[in-house]
């Protein structure tokens, strides 16, 4: 069968149809059997669970982290470009100031340095490319899939009885957490919010990630969105409009909230 090639022929190997390399996932934590798991095309998460034994007693599912590595990559970028642009309204301030003589020039060298220490820690901070996910839906409902893709990694941690409080309080720290304290309790019980605190837009990240904020509607002045649960973290942010001389200051909102879902990512999965 080994045919004798003749000048003008031609010799064509077909790939296998929908080849590709081995997709591997990662699951941490409170499952049976935690590891690197290679994946076939088309798994989805519940599937997935199945295979590493299912979640142990101590499993906190409503706090499970799932991150995705494009998503983290697509977050990375946007937080550089939030960083670059704020340095350019940074440098055109400082040339403003330089030669502006006036009392308002000592106003904005004090949002130039707020500045200056927000893109330093946009810089350092990692985007953990989280996507929210109801994990209990996932192991229970059989509609409601997650396909898996390479590089993706679910983190489960253990029963916490935490709340933690980050961002314009005196002492960023957590609290044990208590059915009869409300927001506003556990801040004060950080010392309360700094002079440079935004109090119209504190935000809470639940423990399965979805964000309670107070802009979104008029329910979180209601008693059910001002309830805190067990592994939420709340985010008290910077007053943007205390930068208000940056001319797109509304970048720095869009930075404090990305350093905000970050770091509460990181929190939850025991990296803070």
């Amino acid at each position: 069968h080994d045919l004798e090639l003749k000048p003008y022929d031609h010799v064509v190997i077909k790939e296998i149809p929908q080849w590709k390399e081995q997709d591997v996932v990662k699951v941490l934590g409170e499952v049976k059997f935690p590891g690197e798991y290679t994946i076939k095309r088309g798994e989805t998460l519940q599937q997935l669970i199945k295979r590493v034994g299912g979640l142990t007693d101590l499993a906190f599912a409503d706090g499970s982290v799932f991150m995705r590595k494009e998503l983290q990559k697509r977050e990375q970028e946007q937080m550089n470009q939030l960083a670059t642009r704020l340095e350019s309204d940074l440098s055109a301030m400082a040339l403003e100031g330089a030669q502006a003589q006036d009392v308002s020039s000592a106003e904005a060298a004090q949002s130039i340095q707020l500045g200056k220490s927000l893109v330093n820690r946009l810089r350092t901070t990692k985007a953990a490319g989280r996507m929210v996910i109801d994990l209990k839906r996932v192991i229970n409902e059989d509609d409601y899939n997650v396909v898996l893709k390479d590089g993706d990694q679910l983190v489960i941690p253990k029963q916490t009885q935490e709340v933690t409080i980050i961002g314009e309080v005196q002492y960023a720290t957590s609290h044990l957490y208590n059915d009869e304290l409300n927001r506003d309790d556990y801040i004060n019980r950080s010392g309360g919010m700094t002079y440079k605190a935004d109090a119209d837009r504190i935000y809470i990240v639940r423990a399965n990630g979805e964000v309670s904020s107070s802009e979104q509607s008029s329910e979180w002045f209601s008693e059910n969105s001002n309830t805190i649960r067990p592994g939420d973290t709340i985010v008290v942010p910077l007053d943007a409009e205390r930068m208000r001389p940056l001319t797109f200051w509304t970048n720095v909102t869009q930075i404090v909230y990305q350093l905000g879902i970050a770091a509460a990512a990181w929190n939850t999965i025991g990296i803070f």
